[in-house]
């Protein structure tokens, strides 16, 4: 009967723990991806250190002024210590997404006047973030631009914009403190928000689950031994 007893607990414990993983495998998801047909003609990449190497020799205070940002040690803001002509612009604004490595493959998609043409999809998107734009920094011609997108639909969460050329981007917006009652995508333009909600709540849950599923199942063990 003990064996029944510690064999059906640890099904129970397996079906917790596998739920959890599944779960806190998800909250891993970069912060943007791309859709429609941008997903055939462009390639998104998660913001780190080894994503950013080719900047290392070119740009190596762009890169470590990215890496900072991405891992909240320095402010959004701190981008105009390399392009003061942007501080004005960046004044207020919050970081939305992490920086993240965008390249076109297969030509990308091009616009008349040959831009480079992309829709994301961005889950932190809503109706709180205002004056939405791009920060760019630009490989091919050394500098930190601000893009203002093409379209902002907030109903399926995407931006598309245009570019010049592509390397690191981050999207950024004002925050509209009025509209972020109870949303959790609000970012403080120093530690940047990925649209994923807290998991405490969730391995609480799935705690308590497996507490209960063994409180159950000894009961049920000790009357079938009576």
């Amino acid at each position: 009967m003990k064996k029944k007893f510690f064999g059906t607990l640890l099904a129970a414990a397996l079906v917790v723990t596998q739920v959890v993983s599944v779960f806190a495998a998800g909250s891993r998801t970069t912060d943007v991806t791309l859709v429609g047909e941008s997903a055939g003609y462009y390639e998104v990449s998660e913001g780190t250190a080894e994503t950013f190497s080719y900047l290392h020799e070119s740009a190596p205070q762009v890169e470590a002024k990215i890496l900072a940002v991405n891992a909240g040690k320095e402010t959004l803001q701190s981008i105009a210590e390399l392009a003061p002509e942007l501080a004005k612009e960046l004044e207020g604004k919050s970081l939305i997404t992490k920086f993240f490595d965008l390249e076109p493959i297969n030509g990308g998609i091009r616009t008349e006047d040959g831009k480079y043409k992309v829709t994301l999809s961005v889950p932190a998107l809503t109706k709180a973030l205002k004056d939405v734009k791009l920060l760019h920094y630009s490989t091919d011609r050394n500098l930190w631009e601000i893009v203002t997108p093409t379209d902002v639909n907030y109903a399926n969460k995407q931006i598309t914009a245009e570019f010049i050329d592509l390397s690191p981007v981050a999207v950024i917006a004002d925050v509209d403190e009025s509209a972020t009652e109870g949303n959790s995508t609000t970012g403080s333009g120093t530690s940047p928000k990925t649209g994923v909600k807290s998991d405490w709540g969730m391995y609480m849950g799935a705690a308590a689950l497996l507490l209960v599923t063994a409180v159950v199942v000894m009961r049920k063990t000790k009357k079938e031994c009576d």
